[in-house]
């Protein structure tokens, strides 16, 4: 809805089969369906998602520039080598605007208004010659302009319907009759004057805030509100190749209180797939104080992630990304529930391993080869027939890694430990304690 009388401005296809059109007026809008669902324009929120839209479209082009209020206008001709033409560019655009689920027009001209002009006028024929522009141009009805309405009544009112007949008018009088903005924005669109754009930049920072239309106390309406967010997000990291490692969501109350909840991702992502799963798993552990009336989302440390090297046959997909699967554990079950097994520079294999909720890098220690199962404590064996025994006889296949450590703590741990293997086929790691003569099991080969 928009204007003084509240005018339909957007529907979808169900309110069009209900006779609902684009300019009427609420009351009679609600006159043909009683049910009519009715959202308030929000141009601050659409100034938003154009912007967002405007950061995905630098993959294509480092030129574009905001059409406002509902407009993108990207330079593309100093990109069709690199996309090997415009058939495969347009492609490649068209089919990311469908991914993220955008219904647009698309409008392509040699002038950036004659583009515009031809997006809002449903004409999706390029113009590729610069010579048949006003031929091209000529027959786009006045009413599909981005006009002011007092000027398209006068032209009407002279019973001029399409541009070709403003086209022919004399242009000496057309600012004299008409104003000086006429006269201008037909020589930007033939060319005939240039049309200086400013580039969009987009900010080092992701900053988005939606204003619900109720109030709610419903942790799972919040997953849809940051389904949308996150939505935004990637379509504002893609464009710039770059990913995140951690959000913030902040949530004000309906007692005018904030909150905020910070969610991470193990490892910088722009997948809106990744990071909803894992916002959802924290969402689902979050107590309201009181019910919600806005939902933010902010990003504020951004990390290159064009450049990455990739598996030959791309089975990194496959298998699955173990950073994100362990952040998002991490969302569900709480992040003391999971843990990081690292090594540590202790030759006592009882102190070589600690766990940490922390991703670090592990030190690289000398020793020879070790089980990857360690009974959680030395079991003692028996000696029979001057053999190591464990329910049958133990054959040492290996010599000696000696350990002679832990003297500066007080814990000092003299062994010599032996690969062995038994009639079974099973092999064992042993080790002799020397301070007692005593030999003891401490770990199982797979």
């Amino acid at each position: 809805m928009s204007g003084r009388y509240e005018r339909v401005i957007a529907c979808n296809a169900a309110a069009a089969e209900l006779g609902i059109k684009l300019g009427q007026r609420r009351s009679a809008a609600q006159a043909l369906a009683t049910s009519l669902h009715i959202t308030p324009r929000q141009p601050a929120q659409e100034l938003a998602l154009l912007e967002s839209l405007a950061s995905w479209g630098l993959q294509f082009t480092p030129m574009v520039a905001l059409d406002p209020p509902d407009g993108l206008l990207l330079e593309i001709e100093g990109s069709l080598r690199y996309f090997r033409g415009l058939p495969r560019l347009r492609t490649l655009i068209m089919q990311g605007l469908a991914e993220l689920d955008m219904q647009v027009h698309v409008g392509l001209a040699p002038t950036p208004l004659a583009a515009s002009w031809l997006a809002r006028a449903g004409d999706v024929e390029p113009i590729l010659d610069a010579r048949t522009l006003a031929q091209r141009l000529g027959r786009l009805p006045l009413h599909w302009l981005p006009w002011p309405a007092d000027l398209r009544h006068k032209l009407h009112g002279l019973g001029l319907r399409h541009l070709r007949q403003v086209l022919a008018l004399p242009s000496g009088g057309l600012g004299r009759r008409f104003g000086p903005d006429l006269p201008l924005w037909l020589a930007r669109a033939l060319g005939d004057m240039p049309d200086p754009r400013q580039p969009y930049i987009p900010p080092d920072q992701f900053q988005r805030k939606i204003e619900l239309n109720w109030a709610t106390d419903q942790v799972e309406a919040l997953g849809f509100v940051a389904k949308r967010l996150l939505a935004e997000l990637a379509v504002f990291l893609m464009g710039r190749g770059l990913g995140v490692q951690q959000v913030v969501f902040t949530l004000r109350h309906e007692d005018r209180t904030q909150s905020s909840l910070d969610v991470g991702f193990g490892k910088p992502t722009r997948s809106a797939d990744a990071m909803l799963a894992i916002a959802r798993e924290r969402l689902a552990r979050l107590t309201l104080p009181a019910a919600v009336t806005h939902m933010g989302l902010s990003a504020q440390n951004l990390h290159r992630l064009d450049g990455q090297a990739l598996t030959l046959f791309n089975d990194h997909e496959q298998r699955g990304d173990f950073s994100l699967l362990r952040a998002r554990l991490a969302a569900r079950l709480g992040e003391s529930a999971v843990r990081n097994m690292v090594c540590v520079a202790d030759h006592r294999p009882e102190r070589a391993w600690q766990t940490t909720n922390m991703p670090v890098s592990s030190p690289t220690l000398t020793h020879g080869e070790r089980p990857s199962w360690l009974l959680s404590q030395p079991k003692r064996l028996e000696i029979r027939f001057d053999q190591p025994w464990y329910g049958e006889p133990l054959a040492l296949t290996s010599n000696a890694e000696r350990i002679d450590a832990g003297w500066e703590d007080g814990e000092r741990m003299e062994r010599d430990y032996f690969q062995a293997e038994a009639p079974s086929g099973k092999r064992y790691w042993i080790f002799l304690d020397r301070s007692e003569a005593t030999w003891y099991l401490h770990g199982l080969f797979g």
